[in-house]
């Protein structure tokens, strides 16, 4: 009898797995090329999110790139700062993806009212955000770890800092965090080792630290640049240094990470990852 009910048991719980990922399907992380800006899809079957949504110049592109990926709804779209290259993208990506949310950062800014004013005459929901602020779905789990303060003189430093879990990798999603920022969070203790960062600021000089990067350990930095303007040869030297795999959306074009292999639509190139 109690072998049965074992047998049951087991049974039960690999059918509520296997439902569970027949529903949400494999874990997806899109760094979508949108040059010097940032827009990343977290893909999770029937729940997609977008991290930022690039300048205005390349909506077509990342509407094109989502269709072409089966997205065509976004459940929120998660603003870091109110930098044109991380937001002015916006109206036309929620219109086209019916997007449910737009989560927009919680500090006094002009922008961040215009924004809000535009999305809820479209019809899309606004809700603001800071740190200690999370989303969990299956196989997500990320949490705003900063900004600890409010910068009156530099916007990047106010940056949504996500990190966390997605498909058994560790993330953290830096924004275009400076020097003052990092520090906040090293100080504060907010920061955790990492298997994949997206490098702050597009690799500019201004970011991503000796310290930031001694805290947080990451094996693979991605970074976001039209190869032009970033990254800056400094911090490629201060990641190559500590042996981090460098990816550049100006080199490998959209670059996924989905199964734990980081993949380049550009030259085809796969790395396994752990």
């Amino acid at each position: 009898m109690k072998k049965k009910l074992i047998v049951i048991v087991v049974i039960v719980i690999m059918f509520m797995g296997n439902s569970t990922f027949a529903k949400y399907g494999i874990c997806e992380v899109h760094f979508i090329d949108v040059g010097q800006g940032d827009c990343t899809l977290i893909k999770l079957g029937n729940k997609n999110y977008l991290i930022d949504s690039g300048a205005a110049y390349y909506t077509n592109r990342v509407i094109k790139y989502l269709n072409s990926n089966n997205v065509n709804k976004i459940e929120g779209i998660i603003l870091t700062h109110y930098h044109d290259d991380h937001y002015d993208g916006i109206y036309n990506i929620a219109k086209s993806t019916k997007a449910h949310k737009v989560y927009l950062p919680d500090y006094e800014n002009n922008i961040k009212y215009s924004i809000a004013d535009k999305l809820l005459k479209m019809g899309v929901s606004v809700e603001y955000i800071g740190k200690g602020w999370s989303v969990k779905h299956y196989g997500v789990n990320l949490k705003a770890v900063g900004p600890i303060y409010k910068d009156g003189s530099v916007e990047n430093n106010n940056s949504i800092v996500l990190q966390g879990k997605i498909g058994g990798l560790n993330y953290l999603f830096a924004g275009d965090c400076e020097k003052r920022e990092e520090n906040d969070m090293i100080r504060t203790k907010q920061l955790k080792k990492c298997d994949v960062l997206k490098v702050p600021h597009h690799g500019l000089n201004t970011s991503t630290m000796v310290e930031f990067l001694n805290k947080i350990q990451p094996k693979v930095a991605i970074v976001t640049s039209d190869g032009i303007n970033t990254p800056d040869k400094r911090v490629e030297k201060r990641l190559a240094s500590k042996g981090i795999v460098v990816w550049r959306s100006d080199r490998q074009g959209n670059i996924v990470i989905k199964n734990k292999i980081l993949f380049s639509d550009r030259n085809n190139t796969t790395i396994k990852l752990k």
